[in-house]
């Protein structure tokens, strides 16, 4: 979360003329919802099914650069399902700096909690074995 993962992707995917997609944006096209409202309404548990159902979809997809939400990799489906789309590439930044970029957007579902540093430090801490 933070990381660039967007930004990076679509400048590597114009310097190598590849194609861009975010896992984000192909669920919430999927679900014709917002991510915010996904959450809201069906809960974390179906969003992660939502990634899980787009990565299979993109098996076989040559020519693309796809940049991950944070927390596709936690799933050990999804794990696979990565390798086999293509190269994995693992984003990182100091704590400090991806929580402030965090920060500025107020549509974070997993951070509207009662104190989100200490929810991001949680989830950041949760998943940086599985990055690794």
């Amino acid at each position: 979360m933070g990381s660039g993962k967007s930004s990076i992707g679509r400048r590597l995917a114009n310097l190598t003329g590849a194609r861009f997609s975010d896992t984000d944006d192909l669920v919430v096209e999927k679900a014709e919802l917002p991510i915010t409202e996904i959450f809201a309404q069906h809960g974390e548990a179906h969003f992660r099914e939502l990634e899980t159902e787009v990565l299979q979809e993109l098996k076989g997809t040559t020519g693309l650069v796809l940049a991950t939400g944070g927390g596709v990799a936690m799933r050990e489906e999804n794990q696979g399902l990565l390798k086999e789309i293509g190269k994995i590439v693992w984003l990182d930044a100091d704590p400090d700096i991806l929580f402030k970029r965090v920060s500025r957007n107020s549509r974070r579902p997993l951070l509207l909690t009662e104190n989100p540093r200490q929810t991001f430090d949680a989830l950041l801490a949760a998943r940086h074995s599985v990055y690794e």
